[in-house]
């Protein structure tokens, strides 16, 4: 058996190198599942019971839901953030949010307090807003969010198309990669904005 020369080698490693490059490119893209660590320790996991083309497509909407997470509670720190400015921190709530809003939300919360083997919803009572009702909310209180955020009708069209998005992926739909492109290019609009 004869040594392979440093050439071999190198050449070996470069394909190794590009071939792991493109996999996780392809994981990236949900064309193909990468081991994660919970589901490379069990043989034997739950999700390995669905077919194959329902694991790609759950795990390229993982990413979409990620990027909804994100900007939803994002928002929510915003509207906190920016009528606690303009209130003050203990009175925010009760003077920046619009009554109904108020109401609606404060009943979901005790609501959902009637099952206590459930986590909570979130740490504040905006968690129980709708998230298209937090457009209405700075709409409604425009005054503090126009420095950022320029005219009342953007916001309402971002807010309308994400929440689009945003009942497909709760609903167990599949987006289509255009409508990822979109919601990525809103979001990144809306961060640009927010600075």
């Amino acid at each position: 058996m004869t040594q392979p020369d440093a050439r071999d080698v190198q050449a070996f490693l470069f394909r190794a190198a590009t071939t792991n490059g493109r996999a996780d490119e392809m994981i990236e893209r949900g064309q193909l599942l990468g081991a994660s660590a919970p589901a490379a320790a069990s043989q034997n996991d739950t999700l390995d019971r669905f077919s194959f083309a329902i694991r790609v497509e759950a795990r390229r909407m993982a990413r979409v839901y990620e990027l909804l997470f994100c900007f939803e509670n994002s928002v929510r720190e915003l509207i906190e953030d920016r009528l606690k400015e303009a209130y003050a921190v203990e009175t925010w709530w009760t003077q920046g949010v619009p009554d109904d809003i108020r109401r609606s939300a404060e009943r979901l919360r005790d609501k959902e307090q009637q099952t206590p083997w459930h986590g909570p919803r979130g740490g504040t009572l905006l968690a129980f807003v709708d998230f298209p009702i937090l457009a209405r909310i700075i709409t409604e209180k425009w005054e503090h969010f126009e420095d950022l955020l320029g005219k009342p009708a953007w916001v309402e069209n971002v807010f309308d198309e994400m929440n689009q998005s945003r009942r497909a992926i709760a609903h167990t739909g599949v987006l289509s990669q255009h409508d990822v492109e979109r919601m990525e290019l809103r979001v990144r609009d809306w961060l640009r904005a927010v600075g």
